[in-house]
Formats: C-alpha cells, sequence, structure tokens
C-alpha cells in the first residue's frame, strides 16, 4: 500500500446539506503498514474461533473494512474462551447435583428434607452469587513514524460480563497513524464494557472503529476519553436487534491548539423496549475542531424502544470551532426519543466567584476543563484506567497547555 487509500468515514445515515461539509469525513492517503505493538493482560487468546465477524456494520463504514483488508491484518480476539477458569465455573455451576441420601441417613427423621433443602440452597447460592466481570487489557505501544491497523473481535457469551479496556500512548511528541476496528456479538442476557483511552502524542492520528450486535437483555456499555493526538476518527454503529438491550455512551473529549475531532454514533433500534444511552462532552480551547455526530434510529417494529442523546461543550477558545448534527430517525410510533446540545463558554458570574478566589482567568478554564472530563473519569469504572487518564491530565493541563 505505498500510496494509501483515499477513505470516506463517518457517514451520516441521512445525509444534509452538501454545501455543510458535515455528511462525512474525508481522508486521503491512508496506508496501514503493519500491526502494532500490543501488550495483552488477562486473557489468553481462544485456539479455535468459529465465530464470523466480517459481516459486522460498523460507525467508521465500509471503507474501513477496504483499510483491513490492505493491511491483512490478524485480529486480537477476547471471547469465553479466553477465560477458560471463568468459564468451567459457571458451567460447573448448572452441573450440581443434589445431596444424595444415604439409607441410613433417610431413616433418620426429618434427615431427607433437610438435605434436600441444603441441596436446593447450594444449587441457588452457586447460579446467584454476585459475578464479577472478566476483565481483559490492551495496552498499544505507538512508536514515532509508524502506520498500524488491528482489528479486535469481542463474542460475549450469554450470561457473561467482560471488561475491555484498552489504552493508546506514544512519547509525547511523536508522530503516526494508528487504525483499530473493535467488532462484539454481545448475546442474550450479556454485560460487555469497553473502555478506551486515546493518550497519543502530539502529531498523531486515530482512527477508531466500532460496531456490533446485542442479543436479549444484552448491554453493551462504552467510555472513551480523547486526550491527545492531532487528529482523532471515532465511530460506533450499535444494533439493539434483542428485546430489551441496551447501550451506553459515553464520551469526553479535549480539544488544543489544532487538534481535530470528527465523530459518528449510531443506535439502531430493531429489539423491542431497547434502550440507548449516547452522551458526548468535552472542552474545546484555541483553534480546536469538533464535529459530532449522533444517530438515534427506531427500526419498525421496535416498539416501546426508548432512545437519549446530549451533548455539552465547553469553548475557551475564540478560534475553536464546534459543530454537531443530532438526529432522530423513526419508523415506530410507540418510541420515545430526546436530543439536545448545550454549547456554551465559561459563566461569567463563576469566573468571577472563582477570580474573587485568588485564581486566574486560566487557572479557572482549567478547573472547569477538569471538572468537565472527571465526570467521564468517573464513569470509567476500572480503576487502573481511571488513574491513567486522570495522571495523563494532570500532565497535560498542569502547565496550562
Amino acid at each position: 500500500m505505498e500510496n494509501g487509500l483515499d477513505l470516506k468515514v463517518n457517514r451520516l445515515p441521512v445525509r444534509t446539506w452538501n454545501r455543510l461539509k458535515m455528511n462525512e469525513a474525508r481522508l486521503e492517503r491512508i496506508a496501514a503498514e503493519k500491526a502494532p505493538a500490543v501488550i495483552t493482560e488477562g486473557f489468553l487468546e481462544p485456539e479455535a474461533w468459529e465465530e464470523d465477524f466480517s459481516s459486522v456494520a460498523t460507525g467508521m463504514g465500509r471503507d474501513m473494512d477496504r483499510l483491513r483488508d490492505a493491511a491483512e491484518a490478524t485480529a486480537i480476539r477476547i471471547g469465553t474462551e479466553a477465560h477458560p477458569a471463568r468459564a468451567a465455573a459457571i458451567q460447573g455451576a448448572d452441573k450440581i447435583e443434589p445431596i444424595r441420601i444415604e439409607a441410613e441417613a433417610a431413616a433418620i427423621p426429618g434427615a431427607a428434607e433437610a438435605a434436600s433443602i441444603r441441596a436446593a440452597a447450594e444449587i441457588t447460592a452457586a447460579r446467584t452469587a454476585p459475578v464479577e466481570d472478566d476483565r481483559a487489557v490492551l495496552h498499544f505501544i505507538c512508536q514515532d513514524g509508524e502506520n498500524s491497523f488491528q482489528p479486535v473481535e469481542i463474542l460475549a457469551g450469554e450470561g457473561e460480563r467482560l471488561t475491555v479496556v484498552m489504552d493508546f500512548t506514544s512519547a509525547p511528541g511523536d508522530g503516526g497513524q494508528i487504525a483499530v476496528q473493535t467488532r462484539f456479538k454481545v448475546r442474550k442476557n450479556a454485560r460487555v464494557r469497553l473502555i478506551q483511552l486515546q493518550l497519543l502524542g502530539s502529531g498523531y492520528r486515530m482512527l477508531n472503529d466500532i460496531g456490533g450486535s446485542c442479543g436479549d437483555g444484552a448491554s453493551v456499555e462504552i467510555v472513551q476519553l480523547f486526550l491527545g493526538g492531532a487528529e482523532t476518527y471515532a465511530g460506533c454503529l450499535a444494533q439493539l436487534d434483542g428485546v430489551e438491550s441496551a447501550l451506553s455512551v459515553d464520551v469526553g473529549y479535549l480539544g488544543k491548539e489544532g487538534q481535530r475531532f470528527d465523530m459518528n454514533y449510531v443506535a439502531n433500534h430493531r429489539g423491542r423496549r431497547s434502550k440507548s444511552r449516547i452522551m458526548a462532552g468535552g472542552v474545546l480551547r484555541d483553534q480546536a475542531f469538533k464535529l459530532f455526530r449522533g444517530t438515534i434510529d427506531f427500526k419498525a417494529g421496535a416498539a416501546g424502544a426508548e432512545g437519549e442523546e446530549q451533548e455539552d461543550v465547553l469553548i475557551l477558545g475564540d478560534d475553536a470551532v464546534n459543530q454537531t448534527i443530532p438526529l432522530i430517525l423513526c419508523a415506530e410510533e410507540d418510541v420515545q426519543g430526546s436530543h439536545g446540545a448545550t454549547i456554551g463558554r465559561l459563566d461569567d458570574e463563576l469566573l468571577f466567584y472563582l477570580c474573587s478566589r485568588g485564581m486566574s482567568r486560566e487557572k479557572a478554564a482549567q478547573v472547569m476543563t477538569r471538572a468537565k472530563l472527571d465526570k467521564v473519569c468517573r464513569r470509567i469504572g476500572d480503576e487502573a484506567a481511571r488513574r491513567l487518564a486522570q495522571d495523563y491530565l494532570e500532565e497535560v493541563s498542569g502547565d496550562g497547555k
């Protein structure tokens, strides 16, 4: 791939006026020469993988599949088979046999009834005990000047609970490109939490593509912080196919100097009583640019479905550019959908209050920036990932940048 590919990514499901230049993002001469260095924790890749993810649609669109094919990358696979001890424990819980009553015990009045009660209690305890999430961690170590592509496939079997943490780091001044395509399938009553931290050097471009499906009672929770790099392109497409399936998304971003963020998030409701929640919030300073597309699409048959979308943007630079497209599509009558965006600058009264307490205007801006991003940090849930994100925030905001 010497010359790279020209890509159209993050396309709106329904186009708006072309003159607005918000329907999609266009990327030129995008190359992916090799897989990045990835350090994994907490799981072993399954030896056999029969699940086919090739047809799973993603938020950034089909052109990302072209890039994947050109890169000839091998996917990192995370699923039930990756946690053999837990899988064995779950299977074993269903195979607990009632206590056998010996002939001597059976002769004792009440012994048989007591044994049966104890057996039932053991079975109930095994099946209803609190279940902790399995945890898989992928540390992406990005080098200066490299162009890489890494597919990831996540399979959560029925009733499984899985947390996947991805962090992307490089030296502060490094430049390059990393593309990651994450596809998921979440079976009945399973739950997946995906945490992604983009902490790249100031010259990096990131392409972060997500897509997948949820079965009956299944849920996916995605928490993303985009704090570094020069350009971030992110997309997510969730197919809420199952009855009472659910999607929750929290996105936080910090734009400074000339950073650029281009995002596209879509929740397709097909299952009855399915729910989606898409929340984005961030800070734009200096000449930063952000375009957020958020779509809730109620398909025919999704009776009782609910969708909520909201963005909250704090603008701290006179030259910062913010663009937001909240979109609700509806082919079903019995649904509830809401969307909105709050865009503003530092409140004068709050700024006066902080400055009257001895803060400079710049320090007050830093405090408000941290408060907005800490709100997303609290959603991370994973302690190690939360510390990593907060340490990075301390580093980039401590000098007033």
